[in-house]
């Protein structure tokens, strides 16, 4: 007797090893594994209908033991059952009051792989995650600030860029390390347009990304060329900010970040570092389609080593799976970070190693794009870990 632990693939191959049926595959499928589902701040009589329906249908709810006698008033609930169980206690919910017909609606609303996102008129495809390098203009970033103070220096980063084979450009003309100070927008501008030309000289076609907080900045950015924005405050350091993307239907990478980057490594805390995030993600990402962004325009980043602590970083890298439920694409910006520092007893430059580990693990737990300083490292993790994982797209 041998008990099986297979992957997605793996299961399948088993499957049709003793002559499953072809259109049975996908039943058993949505039968092998258990997803864990929470509800917050439901109603304690719909907490209790969930478990009865719950457990009608094989799955399980997880409510207080007092939700029998009608207390407290709220409660939140943790969801147990297969795929399979989830859709048939959907569509007995839909048939519940107290607002149960919303939570069957959102319940299988879960993101398992988007296949792009659109960036001004770009279709980006997202079957293989992407490598995003980093051109960093700035005298004081953390790692490579100051290194590109000559225009042969700027071609030659470049072109390694694109060489190394780099999705994705994103260039910073303002440093956000912890305690960094704001530089003025003419001075942030001044020190993009450039390198902004000089990539769409040499592979207009590549989509752009800038890392700035100001509107006046992006929509200059956007008028040159630029296709997305990525915003470390997630559209809130400039109330223009939303709009000057939307006016360009441009795309834009909403992050979370606790405080600003002078004051962010101040003792930040959080009581449930993966709730509060998902939380402002998800809030944030509502407000920039009211503000006209488009839903597959919209890329969220959970922002590790901003306003995080060392455990907050590992638990958000443990639990990245859980962010999935949001239906964005989701961009990890790991490399050489100060936690992975912390982890090894290494300084920048010797933090490569550490970064590849941190990239295997956000790969397995879902990342789509990485945001990297070492883009030739990056793409031969992603070329590993689909290798071992490929079965998850076959």
């Amino acid at each position: 007797m041998r008990r099986l632990f297979p992957s997605q693939g793996d299961f399948l191959t088993e499957l049709k090893s003793i002559g499953v049926d072809p259109y049975a595959l996908e039943i058993f499928e949505k039968k092998r594994e258990t997803c864990l589902i929470k509800i917050e701040g439901c109603r304690i009589e719909a907490a209790n209908i969930i478990k009865q329906d719950a457990l009608s249908v094989g799955a399980d709810a997880v409510i207080p033991r007092s939700a029998i006698s009608g207390k407290p008033e709220r409660t939140d609930i943790i969801l147990m059952g297969t795929q399979r169980n989830l859709e048939k206690l959907s569509l007995k919910l839909e048939k519940q009051p107290f607002g149960l017909k919303n939570i069957a609606k959102e319940l299988l609303h879960h993101h398992s792989g988007l296949s792009s996102f659109r960036a001004r008129g770009k279709t980006v495809s997202l079957a293989s995650p992407l490598v995003m390098g980093i051109l960093n203009m700035t005298p004081d970033s953390f790692y490579d600030g100051g290194r590109l103070t000559t225009p042969e220096a700027l071609e030659e980063r470049v072109a390694q860029l694109l060489e190394e084979g780099a999705d994705i450009i994103d260039i910073g003309g303002e440093s956000t390390r912890p305690g960094s100070r704001e530089v003025p927008a003419s001075e942030e501008w001044a020190r993009l347009e450039r390198p902004l030309s000089l990539i769409r000289e040499k592979a207009p076609d590549i989509p752009v990304s800038v890392d700035t907080r100001k509107s006046e900045v992006a929509r200059r950015a956007l008028e040159n060329g630029a296709d997305i924005i990525n915003d470390i405050s997630s559209l809130t350091h400039d109330p223009e900010m939303a709009h000057t993307a939307a006016s360009f239907d441009a795309a834009v990478i909403l992050m979370h970040m606790k405080g600003t980057p002078d004051t962010m490594q101040e003792n930040p805390s959080y009581d449930d570092t993966l709730g509060e995030v998902y939380t402002f993600l998800n809030e944030r990402a509502e407000a920039a389609k009211r503000a006209g962004i488009r839903e597959d325009a919209i890329l969220i980043d959970p922002g590790l080593g901003f306003g995080k602590r060392l455990e907050d970083n590992t638990a958000l890298l443990r639990r990245l799976r859980e962010l999935k439920f949001l239906p964005f694409p989701l961009v990890m910006g790991l490399s050489r970070k100060s936690f992975l520092g912390s982890l090894t007893g290494q300084g920048p430059e010797k933090r490569l190693w550490g970064t590849i580990a941190a990239h295997a693990v956000a790969l397995s737990n879902g990342a789509d794009i990485l945001r990297v300083h070492d883009v030739a490292a990056a793409r031969d993790t992603i070329h590993v870990i689909r290798g071992i994982f490929r079965d998850k797209e076959e």
